[in-house]
């Protein structure tokens, strides 16, 4: 004989349901599980499977199997117990230790006494387990209890409960209860009449009892994670329990499984990881939580924190060292609450998100190299990270789930597109400082020496310089003993350039900034605006451009304010290499 048949046979004559009647009996006997394991496959993106990426709630369910009489030969299955002579049932006992959490779930109920239609059989899916994170739901034992009688007085469902009421375990859909609260709510479930808890047979009845642990439905060695479906088959065997006289015949099969989700609070795309966007603290807050047969706002939950841990939802925003800390005490109730990490970083995320100081250590890419702050800002921006709250793992999860943020190699790559700019910008900004500092000496001996080294053209050599005027008519000619310059200007030396600027009565000079050029910076043509004395020939002002070949000046050209549209390329950038030209100046110009 096999040892499977063994087996049956022995459940059956042990503490399998025998019915005795008139022509036909019924017994049921439950064979050993049968496990089947799959490989917990990384999130789309992730090179592995971490503890703090899923969510696992663990059901049961019965499926009905052949082509037995509860399928085809009777028409009032499931119409209400009625004592019967013979009864069985199938009981989950569920413990956590680690989280204090145990439940006793009914999965199946049998009645039946003589004759071919004369059972009942009750049974439908059932939570084990609320939502828990995936490294707390590996702690999950789960035991099975067959129970039998075959005395009429004794109707084992009144010991074992009912199988509807007994799914009422569902106390927590909405998330799973970690450490901080599990204890607290478990022992409320077996207080409450919601638990469902065993009552105790009386002393002379006579149930036979079996209990077995499953394989665990989730496992993990720390290279790899497995979740297991577990069957137990369930047999039906007629003819007054004698197995030889038509075989037993598969009943069913109770399954015992995981449902796995990487976020309850949020949507999830293709690859598994959920979405962040288009959602707000509020909304987040006001999601509900099953607890009992009542829910609970996410906020309530985190309001009724312990004190001591208790965040402060509405802090003073424009102060980062207290934001920063009720952000850590945040995250650990969230944590605590047993929260992943999807769904405890989009909380953090829009809870941060009304902080200035977190748009600014987000700000984007573009804006902080366009905007062209300045490096003590961004320095400011960057040491401003929420450190004490968020480490580098946090920014990357939010950043999985689409939402703008900046990681440390983010900040990196700012800091590297600054110093690329700043190596297109630094020899401009550097001769236009010294040609400001020419342009300002009043005296005219030092204001030629100090020149002659920052000009060159190409042919003429050192000590000469390109002069253009494209003002207007001031009488530069005239001074220069010249009856005419034409558009292209004409070569000065040295000394010209101390007649001219001597002669011009400049006032004031603004800082230098690079000619803008189809929206980037030109790194050898500078700009800079003057403002002149009474008594000047021209007491308007104006703009001077200068051009830079080989590190010297070739080439300065006096310019209208709208030349190369300077006037909206102040709007556009207000403030490029550190140079920001009010616009008060300008007005001046006019």
């Amino acid at each position: 004989m096999r040892f499977r048949d063994f087996f049956l046979l022995q459940i059956a004559g042990a503490v399998g349901l025998v019915l005795t009647g008139c022509s036909t009996s019924r017994q049921i006997a439950v064979d050993y599980p049968v496990a089947q394991a799959n490989d917990l496959k990384p999130l789309g993106g992730y090179q592995a499977v971490d503890g703090d990426d899923y969510y696992v709630q663990l059901f049961s369910e019965f499926e009905l199997k052949g082509d037995s009489t509860l399928k085809t030969g009777c028409s009032e299955i499931g119409s209400g117990y009625e004592k019967g002579s013979s009864t069985a049932g199938v009981v989950f006992k569920v413990k956590n230790e680690a989280l204090n959490y145990k439940q006793e779930v009914t999965a199946l109920v049998y009645q039946g006494s003589s004759g071919k239609c004369n059972f009942n059989l009750e049974t439908r899916k059932a939570a084990l387990t609320p939502w828990l994170r995936l490294d707390l739901s590996k702690d999950t034992t789960i035991d099975y209890q067959f129970m039998t009688s075959n005395q009429s007085d004794t109707d084992i469902s009144k010991i074992i409960g009912d199988v509807h009421k007994s799914t009422n375990l569902l106390a927590l859909t909405g998330v799973g209860i970690g450490i901080a609260m599990m204890g607290k709510l478990a022992d409320e479930w077996v207080q409450s009449p919601i638990g469902q808890t065993a009552v105790s047979a009386p002393s002379e009845a006579k149930v036979s009892t079996e209990t077995h642990t499953l394989p665990l439905a989730i496992q993990s060695d720390g290279n790899k994670t497995v979740f297991r479906e577990t069957r137990l088959p369930v047999y039906e065997v007629v003819e007054g329990g004698n197995p030889f006289s038509g075989g037993p015949k598969q009943l069913g099969e109770l399954r015992i499984y995981p449902e796995i989700r990487s976020s309850l609070l949020l949507k999830q795309v293709s690859a598994g990881i959920p979405s962040a966007r288009d959602v707000s603290l509020q909304e987040l807050l006001s999601m509900p939580i099953r607890m009992g047969e009542g829910n609970i706002e996410l906020r309530q939950l985190l309001e009724n924190s312990p004190i001591d841990e208790k965040p402060n939802l509405q802090p003073d925003w424009r102060k980062y060292g207290e934001v920063e800390s009720q952000c850590r005490k945040l995250k650990r109730v969230l944590r605590g609450l047993g929260f992943n990490k999807f769904d405890r970083n989009a909380v953090l995320y829009y809870y941060l998100a009304q902080s200035p100081d977190w748009s600014n250590y987000n700000i984007p890419k573009i804006r902080a190299i366009a905007d062209d702050l300045r490096p003590a800002t961004l320095q400011q921006f960057r040491s401003r990270n929420f450190s004490g709250c968020l480490i580098d793992e946090d920014y990357q999860t939010m950043a999985m789930m689409g939402l703008s943020v900046n990681s440390a190699q983010d900040w990196q790559a700012i800091q590297d597109a600054r110093q690329k700019k700043e190596s297109v910008l630094g020899p401009v900004q550097s001769i236009g400082r010294q040609l400001t500092s020419v342009i300002q000496n009043k005296n005219p001996a030092e204001m030629a020496r100090q020149i002659y080294p920052l000009i060159a053209t190409p042919k003429e050599g050192g000590g000469k310089v390109l002069l253009q005027n494209h003002l207007g008519e001031f009488g530069l000619e005239s001074m220069l003993g010249i009856d005419y310059m034409p558009g292209e200007g004409i070569v000065i030396g040295y000394q010209q350039f101390e007649q001219v600027f001597s002669w011009l009565y400049i006032d004031q000079l603004s800082c230098t900034r690079p000619a803008i050029e189809q929206g980037k910076p030109l790194g050898h043509i500078g700009l800079l605006m003057f403002t002149t004395q009474d008594g000047s020939p021209w007491p308007k002002g104006g703009a001077i451009e200068f051009e830079i070949q080989s590190g010297k000046i070739s080439r300065i050209a006096f310019q209208h304010p709208t030349f190369r549209d300077f006037e909206q390329s102040l709007n556009d950038y207000p403030e490029i290499g550190g140079c920001r030209i009010d616009k008060s100046f300008v007005d001046r110009l006019r």
